[in-house]
């Protein structure tokens, strides 16, 4: 509005200066003299003149010179006059802004405010303009009822200093904010209003312990834009439900005498109810019919739902996608019929050409190699498109373990109606972590551990291992490396080695001195997409020492020195690796959904020193539970991981190694409980570990408000049970270890996998049982 005003202004202004203008007699310009200049330097002035000394000056000019001073922007007033052959130009500059000072704003505005303000022009040392200040004004006003708060004061002061200046002072008095006293809906009889406004985001106000998880989003604050998007939800509500014919008839806004609460009144037509009549398609019918009828979601009969009909228009053009035709549109067409209250239902389906891919593209991959993306794919370059190919190797590209998040885009060649570029733009993670850890405490003196892993050394998806440690109880040395794609077919090879000096497994363990070293080579074979088959050989020797101190009594506990006794000091095995693997996770850290199903069997072979097996079976399944109740978020998920183990001879020995008993509790199997602190014990109290083992943890991922929330960080409550048995025959419900809490990992940029637990829950299985209810760790990337 200012705008328009302003340029009527000045036409009128042009048309008066040409006015008189036409009183005067045309002249050459021999002098031009500037009046009113007083920061401008005279130079400025004139390069905004059409005219100079020589020209002849008109009617035409004359309006002309008045028109492009007043556009410059640097004049308020502009006025011609004539003296002789002297033009005479009077200008009255516009003042400058000396300060401008915007006090008060704390709900709206900060930086980008007076970034904005500066662009328009209303900052410290541009030309002060009327017009911008009463625009700021309005615009200001208005986001503040945008924002509940209509109370709110704004004065703006315009103070004239000498040398034609101006200081600006815009104090605002922000005032309560207006909540939503009471939403009132009018016309419903099929559903209760409280059934209705469930899918608002608006609610009216209530105490915050009335709503604890929801309470600091503030849903009682008005929002024009929230009430524009709660109608929808109203209008999908009913539809969905086969009220086609629904309709909002309108919708009063009302603000309270002291602008305090705000009143929402929505009138509603609910109309019948419809049902589907029948459902057909139409089209070009390029897919077998039989193919899209199963990706129909509606069904003859029953009521017609919106959601339905656009879930089976998605899928099917989902399944035309993954035939190949990447741009098949489907357009659901209604016919109704209002006597009948039905609805004939097609499906109309344009495929379009058959696409091809042109190019496939990674971007993002700074540190990994494209040929390590690449056969990731099970999307080919110069192959028919296909959604389900490049969904599934988006999804294998999202598994590799230095990977936080993959993204597709499918786009059209230019030029071209049959062929597209796939763009996989992949975030990396941290593929290179150290764990490093020092502490000390009275039961385990000085500890210090160390590690390198590298999941992606040298970009090439090869993961290389080193680890040390040591404390008052165990040296440990390990190394691996592991080649994914040892052949082409996608065969991956695992060679490893480790030196391994013990007197104590666990901290709540008897001691016994151990020196253990080996080394083994591990093929894993695929078999399917989602299954693999492992195999593979290893060499052990360990060696129990000090079974008596130096004055003849027993050092070690009695289950240690019968098995000493029974089967000697030093055992020679040789381990045949097998087992079985299927997994569909979305990803590798924080899935989502999907499982993983590791079957593994290990066994002593014929002719080592001792025969024996070990067998465990782990099932990790994800559940996405905001799919099962619809207030929830689809980031709330189930984690369901349990794990059972059995050891036992086979063969040459009279019983399993201690050291390769199962042992209970920890944050890897029952949290609240130390690690080995459940199942048998030694003649020392000490643990002692079990031929059988079974546990389970159970986690609800709850969503927060982080901004990486269930892609680097996840918080769960957990509840988990188990425990190691002496032998399978001992197992029994009643002595498991249970513990509750809450869990939080967090994939630290500088730390990698900070894991924290805390059970104020614990219930022990065996009063000896040992337990530690705060649990953590973490290691550093690079």
């Amino acid at each position: 509005m200012n705008g328009v005003v302003k340029r009527a202004a000045g036409a009128l202004l042009v048309m008066y200066a040409a006015g008189a203008w036409a009183q005067s007699y045309d002249f050459q310009i021999d002098n031009i003299k500037l009046e009113g200049v007083q920061r401008l330097e005279p130079g400025t002035v004139l390069t905004y003149l059409p005219v100079s000394v020589g020209d002849q000056m008109t009617e035409a000019r004359a309006q002309q010179s008045i028109r492009a001073l007043y556009d410059s922007g640097l004049f308020q007033n502009v006025g011609l006059d004539r003296q002789g052959n002297t033009l005479i130009v009077n200008v009255s500059e516009r003042p400058e802004i000396a300060s401008f000072k915007l006090e008060g704003n704390k709900a709206i505005g900060g930086k980008k405010l007076k970034e904005a303000l500066k662009k328009q022009g209303l900052a410290q040392g541009e030309l002060y303009k009327r017009s911008l200040l009463d625009s700021l004004q309005q615009e200001l006003r208005r986001q503040y009822y945008a924002n509940g708060y209509y109370s709110v004061k704004i004065k703006t002061n315009v103070k004239h200093l000498g040398n034609n200046r101006v200081a600006i002072d815009i104090k605002i008095k922000e005032g309560p904010i207006a909540s939503i006293k009471d939403i009132n809906i009018i016309g419903n009889h099929e559903f209760t209003d409280d059934q209705l406004k469930s899918v608002f985001k608006l609610k009216s106000h209530k105490p915050f312990y009335d709503h604890p998880l929801t309470f600091w989003k503030h849903p009682d604050r008005y929002s024009r834009e929230k009430l524009v998007g709660d109608l929808e939800s109203l209008n999908s509500f009913y539809q969905n439900r086969g009220y086609i014919r629904f309709n909002v008839s309108s919708v009063q806004v009302s603000l309270s005498p002291d602008k305090k609460n705000v009143f929402i009144t929505i009138n509603v037509d609910e109309g019948p109810q419809y049902k589907i009549k029948n459902y057909k398609f139409a089209g070009d019918m390029i897919v077998p019919e039989a193919t899209l009828q199963r990706l129909v979601k509606v069904k003859d009969g029953e009521i017609f739902s919106r959601k339905k009909v656009q879930e089976s228009t998605d899928a099917i053009t989902s399944g035309m996608a993954d035939f190949g035709y990447a741009f098949a549109s489907v357009d659901p067409l209604t016919k109704i019929d209002d006597d009948k209250k039905t609805v004939d239902l097609t499906f109309f389906v344009n495929p379009g050409k058959r696409t091809y891919v042109n190019q496939i593209v990674f971007e993002g991959n700074e540190k990994t190699n494209d040929q390590t993306l690449r056969r990731e794919m099970r999307q080919f370059e110069g192959a028919p498109y296909s959604r389900r190919a490049v969904q599934r190797s988006r999804t294998r590209l999202a598994r590799l373990p230095f990977m936080q998040d993959v993204k597709v885009n499918t786009k059209k060649v230019p030029g071209s109606d049959d062929l597209v570029n796939v763009d996989y733009d992949v975030t990396e993670r941290a593929a290179g972590q150290i764990n490093a850890g020092i502490g000390y405490s009275d039961s385990e003196g000085f500890l210090i551990n160390g590690g390198v892993k590298h999941t992606n050394f040298r970009g090439t998806g090869d993961t290389i291992q080193v680890n040390a440690s040591t404390n008052q109880y165990t040296k440990t040395v390990s190394g691996s490396f592991t080649n994914p794609y040892f052949t082409p077919e996608g065969v991956s090879r695992t060679i490893s080695a480790f030196y391994r000096k013990t007197n104590q497994l666990y901290s709540s363990s008897s001691s016994y001195d151990i020196d253990s070293f080996g080394a083994a080579m591990t093929f894993n074979f695929p078999i399917t997409e989602y299954s693999t088959l492992r195999a593979g050989l290893g060499l052990e020797q360990d060696t129990i020492q000090s079974v008596y101190n130096s004055n003849g009594t027993l050092g070690v506990s009695q289950q240690v020195a019968k098995f000493v006794r029974e089967n000697g000091r030093t055992a020679n095995t040789y381990e045949l690796r097998t087992g079985f693997d299927r997994d569909t996770r979305n990803r590798t850290y924080f899935a989502t959904r999907g499982s993983d199903t590791q079957l593994l069997f290990n066994i002593k072979g014929p002719g080592s020193d001792l025969e024996y097996y070990k067998a465990s079976l782990e099932h990790q399944r994800y559940f996405r539970v905001g799919s099962w109740i619809p207030k929830l978020s689809d980031k709330v998920v189930l984690q369901v991981d349990g794990k059972v183990g059995q050891t036992g001879v086979w063969g040459k020995g009279t019983d399993v190694p201690p050291y390769d008993n199962f042992f209970a509790g920890g944050a890897q199997s029952v949290r609240g409980f130390r690690s080995g602190g459940l199942g048998p014990q030694d003649s020392f109290g000490n643990a002692y570990g079990g031929k059988f083992l079974t546990t389970l943890q159970t986690d609800l991922v709850i969503p927060t408000f982080l901004k990486s929330d269930n892609k680097t960080t996840r918080l769960s409550l957990f509840y988990d049970m188990g425990n190691a048995y002496r032998n399978a025959s001992d197992f029994s419900f009643s002595r498991m270890g249970h513990s509750a809490g809450v869990a939080f990992d967090w994939f630290t940029p500088f730390f990698g996998l900070l894991r924290v637990s805390y059970a104020p829950y614990v219930s022990k299985a065996e009063r000896q049982d040992s337990t530690n209810r705060f649990q953590f760790s973490f290691g550093a990337n690079f």
